[in-house]
């Protein structure tokens, strides 16, 4: 949220002397869409007017229109002044609020959103990276040990009762059996496996480690069963992922064994004991 009476003055400003916070406007320049436009011709008027913070160093940074500027820039007009909004005084968590609420309606990819989160310092966000980095792994779009399926960490933190720790279990869990590995974090794996903890209060986490830690292939074979599963079923994928990782848990258990729904009689219906016999 803005403090109240920091309000925004139109300026002129030249585009070449505004620049990026990755912090901030996290997403990159859509270097396709300034493409697509150069080839339409440079147009002054279609400009519009971009945001900026013009922060107490005197440096600026885009808020919105960064793509704008990089047209400009391309087209050989970024010294040229034209009108900007600009704010003054903001703390970098403002400036990441802004660029969220200039944002709302356009297509921010998942990842660049909760980036900008991270730093405007929303809770969700924040326990969301701190239940990541607790366990090896950090929330980003690229580097080792990162897990970029953020809209499934947004749905697993809210899905227990208290927010948060069906995330931290079914982290825990995986990192326990196959070690930090992209693999390991697919949206789906990450979903389906929250599925089978929220559903089952009295499962033996250590045994499911265990089994999962051995099961043939790992987190990429348990993936493409998962995919299987849809093809004979017409379920989800990680609704498949469910149910493949519950037959793991039930092999050669006795007792307790949690509950597996069976096949349809829907299309491929008689595939399905051939797509979960190597489980």
């Amino acid at each position: 949220m803005i403090r109240k009476g920091n309000r925004a003055e139109v300026e002129l400003i030249a585009p070449n002397s505004v620049g990026a916070d990755s912090r901030v406007n996290t997403r990159p320049v859509d270097s396709a869409w300034v493409n697509r436009k150069q080839k339409d011709g440079y147009d002054e008027n279609r400009v519009g007017v971009p945001t900026v913070s013009i922060r107490a160093d005197g440096k600026i940074v885009w808020l919105d229109g960064q793509n704008r500027g990089e047209l400009c820039k391309r087209a050989g007009v970024g010294d040229k002044e034209i009108y900007m909004k600009a704010f003054r005084g903001l703390t970098l968590a403002e400036e990441a609020e802004l660029f969220l609420g200039l944002n709302d309606n356009r297509r921010v990819a998942p990842m660049y959103k909760f980036l900008a989160e991270v730093t405007a310092g929303r809770p969700e966000a924040l326990e969301i990276t701190k239940i990541a980095e607790d366990l090896g792994w950090s929330v980003s779009d690229g580097g080792m040990s990162s897990i970029h399926a953020v809209s499934a960490l947004s749905s697993i933190y809210r899905s227990s009762h208290r927010p948060g720790e069906t995330l931290r279990q079914t982290l825990s869990i995986i990192t326990s059996a196959w070690g930090r590995t992209p693999e390991a974090v697919n949206a789906s794996i990450l979903q389906g496996l929250a599925s089978v903890l929220n559903d089952s209060p009295n499962i033996s986490i250590s045994s499911l480690v265990k089994k999962l830690a051995n099961h043939d292939g790992g987190p990429s074979s348990l993936l493409g069963k998962g995919r299987g599963f849809r093809t004979a079923t017409g379920c989800t994928v990680t609704q498949g992922v469910d149910q493949v990782i519950r037959t793991i848990y039930n092999s050669g258990r006795r007792a307790n064994r949690l509950m597996t729904w069976g096949p349809p009689t829907a299309r491929s219906a008689g595939n399905v004991a051939e797509q979960l016999t190597s489980v």
